[in-house]
């Protein structure tokens, strides 16, 4: 009885990790991450990276390469893969403008709960292995100069620690809705249970102060309150942008990224500051600026 109940379990442990990785049956196991360019999408497994992305990146010295970093489940303990659920302005950008590639990338790190250290969070996590495949496509020959972060939620957050950790080796960053991982329980950021992870996500946030970026934040999000990101209008190098949702296309104000309202009116605000900075190159802010 004892096996048959083991062998339940582990079968309910593969469902859940398989549920992790897609919306859709992509059919491919322990994904890698996924290249969108113009209107194709391919799923990617790590032996068949380096395939990939001779196949998808022809032309690096041209290349104007995205990395989307995906959002989390439980807060930050599950892994949440969704290589086919990439904001709608994203795929704007590369549907409109050959030059650009998005690089979906699915994390490996499993971060803790609410009873865990707040250090060990997953968006303090990701940050080596944003470095990892940032390297391989240095080396591919796409420059810092035109590298760029996207994320949501989780993923956001974990775009700003990377921000942080290694602002050399990417020009810049568009994020959405950046939380902590706790603000959709409905308790207190200040309470003695969540204050030391919202403490610990704030302070490693403020310390990305010498790469400029973009933030957005929305209206009526419980996922991540805008209030939350007040201490944001103080660090010079973040444009803050917190916007009432329209009425188009998405009901959940966390999910409004995806709403052909945002993908109309910021897509090209966005595409004009990745080429402002393209001109500019990948300059860090001193220190001594602020």
């Amino acid at each position: 009885m004892k096996a048959i109940k083991h062998r339940l379990l582990l079968l309910l442990g593969l469902f859940l990790l398989t549920a992790c990785q897609s919306t859709k049956p992509i059919k491919i196991e322990d994904p890698h991450g996924a290249f969108a360019v113009g209107d194709d999408f391919e799923a990617v497994r790590k032996d068949d990276f380096e395939k990939a992305l001779n196949r998808n990146i022809r032309n690096p010295e041209k290349t104007i390469l995205f990395i989307y970093n995906h959002g989390t489940t439980n807060s930050g303990i599950g892994q949440k893969c969704f290589p086919s659920s990439i904001p709608s302005y994203a795929r704007a950008i590369v549907r409109q403008h050959s030059q650009a590639v998005i690089y979906y990338l699915c994390s490996q790190e499993i971060g803790v709960g609410s009873g865990g250290a707040p250090n060990q969070a997953r968006y303090f996590r990701r940050s080596s292995e944003i470095g990892r495949i940032l390297s391989i496509f240095r080396e591919h020959g796409i420059s810092a100069n035109r590298t760029f972060l996207l994320g949501h939620s989780g993923g956001a957050s974990t775009t700003l620690i990377a921000a942080a950790d290694i602002p050399e080796t990417f020009n810049g960053y568009v994020v959405s809705a950046p939380g902590y991982g706790f603000a959709y329980t409905g308790k207190s950021r200040t309470s003695k249970l969540y204050a030391p992870h919202y403490d610990a996500w704030k302070a490693g946030i403020e310390k990305a102060s010498r790469k400029e970026g973009l933030v957005y934040a929305f209206e009526g999000d419980t996922y991540a309150p805008p209030e939350d990101l007040e201490f944001m209008r103080k660090m010079k190098n973040i444009d803050l942008y917190i916007q009432k949702p329209e009425e188009c296309g998405t009901s959940e104000a966390h999910e409004y990224p995806w709403s052909r309202c945002f993908r109309k009116k910021e897509t090209p605000k966005i595409w004009n500051y990745i080429q402002q900075r393209i001109k500019s190159g990948p300059q860090l802010i001193s220190q001594n600026s602020e």
